[in-house]
């Protein structure tokens, strides 16, 4: 992959993973799709959808405001004052998300943000040929479904 996203623990306006999602959302945009150098954006990934479902929002609405605004800190601050979301409850969700997504460790191991060694072999070779097959799957789908109903990708 020659361009990888940042890193799920970064965050704006008090949200993890928050910037990856803004990333993901401009590449996507640049190259026109909802899958960008292997990463799912959006409604159709596993992650993301959690953090979207969280800001009471959609993928399409994320992507307009990206295209609207080229500062992440602006798309931010509008997206969580949209929510309704406090600082506490973005806080606790942060807890919550993090935990749910195992600290992001599948991701940090497979875009080497992990020390080398065996625990990060192990992780990635778990992540590409059990969990991401399963999620391509999913993806492939749901862009069929997107499609058939009308919907922008």
């Amino acid at each position: 992959m020659a361009w990888i996203p940042c890193s799920g623990h970064d965050s704006v306006s008090g949200l993890v993973w928050l910037p990856r999602l803004l990333e993901k959302a401009r590449h996507c945009a640049a190259s026109d799709g909802r899958l960008a150098d292997g990463y799912c954006y959006g409604d159709n990934d596993f992650i993301d959808k959690q953090l979207i479902a969280f800001l009471r929002t959609d993928d399409v609405t994320i992507s307009a405001l990206v295209g609207e605004h080229p500062a992440d800190a602006d798309v931010a601050r509008i997206l969580v004052e949209r929510s309704g979301r406090s600082p506490v409850e973005c806080s606790a969700f942060n807890a919550t998300f993090r935990r749910k997504n195992f600290d992001f460790v599948f991701v940090d191991a497979d875009e080497g943000r992990l020390r080398p060694g065996f625990k990060s072999t192990i992780l990635k070779l778990l992540y590409n040929h059990l969990v991401m097959p399963i999620f391509y799957r999913l993806f492939q789908r749901d862009e069929r479904n997107r499609r058939a109903s009308g919907h922008a990708p």
